[in-house]
């Protein structure tokens, strides 16, 4: 049996360029993986001893730090799976909506965990356009993939 033989059978009519692109969806999704199986032990031994400290768990600062770490994991699976669908539908590249959508997802985890006391109000500023740009733009993308009905004809 030959190595071609032993590949999906959707791989057989591929390009050059498609089984890289294959092949490298496949090492991302390994890394990111790796990334996550990292992150939720790193969050499990947080949590621990958060918990062991008892009554210091309850500190803001605490908790913004627990949540921001599940909020990265949860950027990072979202992320992998924009990859896993990608390279499922063999569409080649990630849609824009989802590269869109992480990025809202980054910028609302870094929302969540800012220092509102001490944040400049440029800081400020800059973070809420950022956040109507990206806004503006899903609803353009969404838009965008929505299908058009087209307007019935006047009746004659």
């Amino acid at each position: 049996m030959s190595f071609f033989d032993r590949l999906p059978a959707h791989w057989k009519h591929l390009t050059l360029y498609d089984y890289f692109e294959q092949i490298g969806f496949r090492i991302l999704i390994f890394f990111i993986s790796l990334i996550i199986i990292h992150s939720l032990i790193l969050i499990g031994i947080k949590l621990g001893q958060d918990f062991t400290e008892g009554v210091l768990f309850r500190e803001t600062q605490v908790m913004k730090e627990a949540f921001g770490l599940i909020l990265t994991v949860i950027i990072l699976l979202e992320f992998n799976h924009s990859i896993v669908s990608a390279m499922r539908a063999h569409t080649g590249a990630i849609q824009v909506r989802i590269v869109v959508m992480i990025a809202i997802i980054v910028m609302a985890r870094k929302l969540i965990l800012l220092d509102y006391q001490a944040a400049k109000l440029e800081t400020l500023l800059g973070y809420g356009g950022l956040a109507l740009a990206l806004g503006i733009v899903y609803w353009l993308v969404i838009d965008a993939e929505r299908p058009r009905r087209r307007p019935n004809p006047p009746p004659q």
